[in-house]
């Protein structure tokens, strides 16, 4: 009867799997058939390290993502490997380079330190992936750990992802899961001696897979043993999602001219925004305490607003994955009416000539009523309704001089919800030929 003690074990990440055998010394128990009994030949196993953990300066171990660390920061990152018969040799390597280090035999915890000093940090070092390996013999499978796998992922863009498993007879083969739902969309390959299969998993994630468990299970169905998983919670990192928000006492259907107007710009993004900036249909503000424009991080403050202040306001965040801009927050300035610019304001017409002179004015909201008034150097009297017709925001009084007291001034003013027009619109009547 042979006799062998072994066990399978895995470590590693979705991006990359390492297993290896994890072998005791022992005894093989051979009939030989030159004997007629049965005799034990001793036979010693290489025996790979139990465990590695990575800790930094502080002693904080460090399973993914060292950091966070600012610029020109100088940092040290140890490796401590526990267990391994003969005693393993232990490498760094930065992005599959070796790196030098100091790797030393600690008593107290019966374990080999190799570490690592890295610096001044510069924006290059952002995303490094950092392998401690340890290996005790030329052909065992050597144990790794790694700093940088499981890195944030952003929305929108697409992954391949990779899993690997090895050492299983036939070959493994892998499914993925996406929080217990299997992943169908996946390509596996198998190694030239069979020995390791590599499953690709090409997938594009978004805003609401962020915390789900992300996996991958490796099985034979040959033999009846559980499946090797592993896995990861999904950090996915997005652009800015923003929305103005006006100001919670103030009623966006009742803003008059004069009043403080203030927005708030609400910014789900991750990671967070390094910068806020508001628009005034499309063109960026800038702190104008003069004008009345205060900027102050996410919020807005429009002081004593005109309608020159009414438009679209947006507000943009940006963070590492871009700029997210919001919908557009249309404020309504609303006032009284006030005289349009660029309209005739002397007519020339004869006695008995009949004239349509007409009054146009700029008033939010636009339904106004419209009084007139003839002025002489004799009297004032109110322009009779039969003789005004409205249209919107503008008036036509039909006006015939019969003699010389009928010269003089037309007013024209207007008056809506808001309040009445202060100052009128003044039309000069005088004589003149035929009325052009």
């Amino acid at each position: 009867m042979d006799r062998l003690s072994a066990r399978a074990l895995c470590c590693g990440s979705l991006l990359a799997k390492y297993c290896w055998m994890n072998g005791f010394g022992g005894e093989v128990a051979t009939k030989m058939p030159q004997a007629s009994k049965t005799d034990q030949l001793a036979a010693t196993m290489v025996v790979p390290p139990e465990r590695m953990v990575i800790r930094d300066q502080l002693g904080m171990e460090r399973t993914t993502v060292a950091g966070p660390y600012s610029e020109g920061d100088n940092i040290k990152l140890r490796c401590d490997v526990y267990g391994g018969r003969p005693t393993p040799t232990v490498t760094w390597y930065r992005d599959n380079v070796p790196m030098a280090a100091d790797t030393k035999y600690m008593p107290l915890g019966k374990h080999l330190r190799s570490e690592i000093a890295l610096g001044p940090l510069t924006r290059q070092d952002l995303h490094t992936k950092l392998v401690c390996r340890a290996t005790n013999h030329a052909r065992a499978n050597p144990v790794e750990q790694l700093i940088g796998a499981h890195q944030p992922l952003s929305a929108g863009r697409r992954y391949d992802l990779l899993c690997q498993s090895a050492g299983s007879r036939p070959a493994a083969s892998i499914t993925w899961f996406l929080d217990g739902v299997r992943l169908d969309k996946s390509k596996e390959t198998t190694s030239a001696d069979g020995n390791q299969t590599t499953s690709t998993l090409s997938i594009v994630l978004n805003r609401t897979d962020a915390g789900k468990y992300l996996s991958c299970k490796a099985y034979n169905s040959y033999v009846q043993s559980d499946a090797l998983e592993d896995g990861w919670q999904l950090d996915i990192q997005y652009v800015p999602d923003a929305s103005v928000r006006l100001g919670s006492s103030l009623d966006p259907n009742a803003i008059r001219e004069g009043t403080d107007v203030y927005f708030d710009c609400i910014v789900k993004a991750h990671p967070a925004v390094y910068k806020v900036e508001w628009k005034h249909n499309n063109k960026t503000l800038t702190r104008n305490i003069s004008q009345g424009v205060i900027v102050s991080k996410h919020s807005l403050v429009l002081q004593g607003v005109s309608r020159t202040t009414a438009g679209n306001y947006t507000c943009v965040g940006f963070n590492a994955e871009g700029e997210g801009s919001s919908p557009t927050f249309e404020l309504n300035v609303m006032y009284a009416p006030t005289c349009a610019p660029n309209q005739p304001r002397v007519y020339g017409v004869a006695k008995q000539e009949n004239a349509e002179i007409r009054c146009v004015v700029d008033a939010n909201p636009p339904d106004v009523e419209f009084k007139w008034t003839f002025n002489n150097s004799a009297e004032s009297i109110d322009v009779q309704a039969s003789h005004i017709s409205r249209l919107g925001t503008s008036s036509i009084v039909s006006y015939t001089p019969m003699t010389e007291l009928d010269y003089g001034t037309l007013l024209c003013s207007a008056t809506n919800k808001i309040g009445k027009q202060r100052q009128p619109c003044v039309f000069h009547i005088i004589a003149a030929g035929k009325f052009q």
